[in-house]
């Protein structure tokens, strides 16, 4: 009599079969950062997605709505910012760190004294250009 183990007669995952040929998947309401050589090629959205195995690597998995941030201004003003991404292209290597961007047009628009909804409106013009837009902004 020999003794077998139940997990013999398991077949292989297809996991490491879709990634030696290049095939991704990208979570639903998530975009993925692709880059060739250490620089940004693209961005990949939901599903399933074919990258070149070897030389393609992925960033983090960043989700495009639902993102909150508390930005504090150099007077210690304080803005809370909800913000979604709406078009991943657009906004290309800056998703990997999409809060920074976010930060980085908030702290000088902090600065000037005015309200939550001239702020609110002055980030969207200032990040339309680049796929983001703030669907909330709350000064505290």
């Amino acid at each position: 009599m020999t003794f077998m183990s139940p997990l013999l007669p398991l077949p292989l995952p297809l996991a490491p079969l879709a990634w030696l040929t290049g095939f991704r998947r990208v979570p639903d309401n998530s975009v993925v950062t692709v880059h060739r050589f250490g620089r940004f090629v693209r961005a990949l959205g939901p599903g399933w997605r074919w990258t070149l195995p070897g030389l393609d690597h992925l960033g983090q998995p960043v989700c495009l709505i639902g993102h909150h941030l508390l930005v504090v201004g150099a007077r210690g003003d304080e803005a809370e910012l909800y913000y979604q991404i709406l078009d991943p292209a657009l906004a290309g290597e800056a998703l990997d760190d999409v809060d920074a961007l976010v930060i980085h047009e908030a702290l000088p628009l902090l600065d000037a004294p005015q309200g939550a909804e001239p702020l609110k409106t002055a980030l969207n013009q200032a990040l339309g250009p680049k796929g983001v837009r703030v669907i909330r902004c709350r000064m505290a």
